[in-house]
């Protein structure tokens, strides 16, 4: 028998112990209490199991369908893939054989373009005014009297006519320049030659001017002297005969005054 029953146990007084260590009162009831929970635990875990696995087993069952319909919308996919590469090639074949029927007529036109640019250009050539040489095409449009060089075929017979005109006309005017000229000339020479005669007898008669007026010169010269030679010696035989000597001038200069 325990020592006490529970903390109201009559048997024990005021002065005895209430608890002591590592005793346990309640071990049996504790006990039952501990085994009703632990088949509770087990039963809840029982029904978690199950509940878990039913689960599992609902996943998987919806796993398994989505990924057989993910498998028949993949072959479904392909086949739609498949089926449209299948209409993008023929498209494409399509579209190349359009293409290469497109290519084709275009080079025969441009072909048939070409052969017909080629026959045009020829006509051109062969009536253009280069290969005719028409002198037409040489005049500007700044006006008749004016040509364009790279054009200029050369003179027609209008023009090789007015040219010879021209220098027939240029050979005579300079042919009547000449002859004035040479008059002109001629006169001029005459002219120099009165002019030289002229000069000459001009000359002359300067000349013999200057004989006489040399001459008349001299004599005069020659009068002047004489009349010099006169007046001197009349001077020193009638007016200086009273010739000063040495005393004359010494009385000069001989005191203060």
């Amino acid at each position: 028998m325990p020592a006490r029953v529970s903390d109201d146990d009559p048997r024990c007084c005021l002065s005895s112990l209430q608890k002591f260590q590592g005793e346990d009162l309640n071990s049996r009831a504790r006990k039952k209490y501990q085994q009703e929970q632990l088949r509770e635990w087990s039963r809840m875990q029982q029904e978690d199991q199950q509940r878990a696995q039913q689960q599992q087993q609902a996943a998987d069952h919806l796993f398994y369908a989505k990924q057989n319909e993910l498998d028949q919308r993949s072959i479904e996919l392909q086949q739609a893939e498949e089926d449209c590469r299948k209409a993008i090639n023929e498209s494409i074949k399509n579209y190349n054989d359009a293409l290469y029927r497109e290519t084709q007529e275009r080079r025969a036109l441009k072909k048939r373009q070409e052969e017909y640019d080629n026959f045009s250009e020829m006509a051109n050539m062969i009536t253009s005014d280069l290969l005719t040489e028409n002198p037409d095409q040489a005049i500007s449009q700044f006006g008749p009297h004016r040509i364009v060089p790279d054009r200029w075929k050369g003179m027609n017979e209008d023009q090789i006519r007015r040219i010879r005109e021209e220098q027939q006309h240029q050979i005579e005017e300079k042919k009547r320049r000449n002859e004035e000229e040479q008059q002109h000339e001629d006169e001029l020479n005459r002219r120099r030659i009165a002019e030289a005669k002229v000069g000459m007898i001009v000359e002359k008669n300067l000349e013999r001017e200057r004989r006489t007026f040399e001459h008349d010169l001299y004599n005069d010269n020659q009068r002047l002297a004489n009349e010099q030679r006169n007046l001197k010696a009349y001077l020193d035989r009638v007016i200086y005969t009273n010739q000063p000597t040495a005393a004359y001038f010494m009385q000069f200069n001989t005191s203060s005054r």
